[in-house]
């Protein structure tokens, strides 16, 4: 016995019509008379009975819709209250973004946040790719805006933003006089990138091995200012993202995009599969896909 079961009983008792209850809770006849009929043999009494003038209720269905009642109402005042709690705009939320993400979306995007809801303690933490889905699993945060691509077995993802990577390439240098690049040009380039925490690494491997080869990557870091410094001083061609040369720039250093146009740098906002989104996290999205 359910309180949906108990809720179809009740509207019948209500009605005494099986097909004006049915209209009424918007399921067919036939549905809820099986429900009635399965709640009859769970319980072991006949609840309604036909006559000449329509059903009626038998003694055993009197004692059931008085206890009942009151156990349904008591039911949708609890519901009524979770979700009046669950509506309330305050309340901790943990967000984890990927190195380079808030750079990449807006420097302005957490204070405008906690402006907008000023009853929401923002909790940030920054990671690499890789532990950004690590504590989105383990569930130390509630959502994580990461770099794709998302694994789909284990976390829902939405594209917010996609970019495009590029080369940095000093001006001594012969590929600094192309206006953009193959990955082939780069077989024997020395080759400073982000390190293997970031997708971003793995991406442009997996590029390069399409493109026949196995890149020669001289050095890797978790700092992208590092890759452009060491392309500053003629150390290897770094692989960096557009966005980035914006803020981070050398009279000596050419930045030249890739001309294959599925090599992307894709902000993703991921949550845990099979975890309930509370109204917190959808606050939280919808801001950041209006932003």
């Amino acid at each position: 016995m359910d309180i949906k079961q108990l809720k179809y009983f009740l509207q019948v008792c209500k009605h005494k019509s099986f097909s004006k209850a049915a209209k009424e809770i918007y399921i067919t006849q036939q549905g809820l008379s099986k429900a009635i009929s399965n709640l009859e043999e769970e319980i072991q009494y006949p609840l309604f009975y036909n006559t000449t003038k329509g059903i009626r209720i038998t003694k055993y269905g009197e004692y059931l819709r008085e206890q009942s009642e009151h156990i349904v109402q008591e039911f949708d005042l609890i519901l009524e209250g979770l979700n009046k709690m669950a509506n309330i705009n305050e309340g901790t939320l943990r967000v984890c973004f990927s190195f380079g993400v808030l750079n990449a979306l807006s420097p302005d995007i957490i204070p405008g946040f906690c402006e907008a809801y000023p009853n929401i303690e923002l909790v940030v933490k920054t990671y690499p790719d890789s532990i950004c889905e690590e504590v989105v699993m383990n569930e130390n945060v509630d959502l994580a805006l990461s770099i794709g691509p998302i694994n789909k077995k284990n976390f829902h993802s939405t594209i917010i933003k996609t970019q495009y990577p590029c080369i940095l390439v000093n001006e001594e240098n012969p590929l600094s006089e192309k206006t953009a690049v193959d990955f082939s040009d780069l077989k024997d380039e020395k080759l400073i990138i982000l390190n293997e925490k970031f997708h971003f690494y793995h991406n442009f491997i997996n590029k390069c091995k399409e493109s026949g080869f196995e890149p020669n990557i001289v050095f890797t870091t978790s700092e992208v200012i590092t890759v452009h410094k060491l392309s500053h001083l003629n150390k290897g061609t770094g692989v960096s993202v557009d966005f980035i040369t914006n803020d981070i720039s050398y009279p000596n250093v050419y930045s030249i995009p890739f001309k294959d146009p599925s090599f992307v740098w894709e902000i993703c906002l991921i949550t845990k599969k099979d975890r309930f989104m509370s109204n917190l996290v959808k606050i939280f999205t919808n801001y950041i896909l209006n932003h």
